[in-house]
């Protein structure tokens, strides 16, 4: 077997309890995430964009006003190291490598620390958010690790 990356026992214990999706449901989502991931890198580029272009006159000043200004600069730190693994997933993921499955796994991480940040930039609702990226995220990512082994 190979090697478990940081966490992942844990959170897979955590996973193992809940219900399993049908193998069908397992194999149209191996399918779907290398597309899924393109969309992520588009929208997340155009994200990044207009956070350093745009967005700099705009989105900033806004979270400068709310006091979060280091939160801000940190989560486009973390979206864009999240773009970034989207892009390095989409070809292994596409071949079914386990590597793009470990990369899909550290993006779900990065988003879950960037949820921890968030929480502690006073943004509403972090908190619903973060269980709301553990739960639904771990589970499906988790769901399809076997299609990826």
């Amino acid at each position: 077997m190979a090697q478990l990356l940081p966490l992942e026992k844990e959170i897979s214990d955590i996973f193992a309890k809940f219900p399993a999706f049908p193998d069908n449901i397992k194999e149209i989502l191996v399918k779907i995430s290398p597309y899924l991931c393109i969309l992520g890198v588009i929208f997340g580029g155009l994200a990044l964009l207009a956070a350093f272009g745009l967005g700099i006159g705009v989105s900033a000043i806004g979270a400068a006003a709310y006091g979060g200004m280091g939160i801000y600069w940190i989560s486009m730190l973390f979206l864009a190291a999240m773009v970034a693994l989207e892009a390095m997933a989409i070809s292994p993921l596409m071949k079914r490598q386990k590597k793009g499955w470990d990369y899909l796994y550290y993006i779900f991480l990065l988003s879950l620390v960037n949820g921890v940040i968030s929480i502690f930039g006073s943004f509403s609702g972090g908190i619903f958010s973060l269980i709301l990226t553990f739960v639904i995220g771990g589970w499906v990512l988790f769901q399809t690790r076997e299609k990826y082994l």
